[in-house]
């Protein structure tokens, strides 16, 4: 210590350099700490911002749903979605169902999910048909479109916003064949 204060009194004008290169070190360990600290933020970002996708369905006396609901933490952007009936593979499932009678309508269908984006915990209706089920015409379409359904199987691809491509799901539809048994 003696040795340092030795030195600043007999060279007083290279106190000042040396106080450079100290605020110059300083400034530049400053950016350095910074530049890894946004590459750390931004890997974190990268693996915690993940949609995961799973395709619940409803199959109730009144209701007859398909949805596709994103139970992860980041947005699900939908790559494509394929529904298949034996040889036969659609870009949605409303092309795969029965004609319902005159009057009723279908609650939600989608034509094509490809490019979709479903928020973290939310679900999008693929398609849906409600109605009373005491009325034996919404009795016969509903079990129309669960005939159909039991024989189709569900493949989605889709993507994270980094455009990561996740895991692809496929389900088969086989469980509302299960009141034909």
């Amino acid at each position: 210590m003696n040795g340092l204060l030795q030195l600043i009194r007999q060279n007083p004008g290279q106190v000042s350099v040396i106080v450079a290169l100290m605020a110059l070190f300083v400034s530049f360990l400053s950016i350095l700490l910074t530049i890894v600290s946004l590459y750390l933020s931004r890997q974190h970002n990268y693996k915690s911002l993940t949609p995961i996708a799973s395709i619940p369905f409803s199959d109730y006396e009144n209701q007859v749903a398909v949805k596709i609901k994103n139970t992860g933490v980041g947005p699900l952007i939908i790559g494509t979605f394929r529904a298949t009936r034996g040889k036969r593979t659609e870009d949605d499932l409303i092309s795969l169902m029965p004609e319902l009678p005159q009057g009723m309508l279908w609650d939600t269908f989608f034509d094509d999910l490809d490019g979709a984006c479903i928020p973290p915990g939310e679900q999008l209706g693929v398609l849906q048909l409600s109605g009373n089920s005491e009325d034996r015409r919404f009795g016969e379409a509903r079990d129309a479109c669960r005939r159909a359904l039991a024989e189709i199987t569900v493949v989605l691809t889709y993507k994270d916003i980094y455009g990561r491509r996740m895991p692809v799901v496929t389900k088969s539809l086989r469980w509302f064949g299960r009141h034909f048994a």
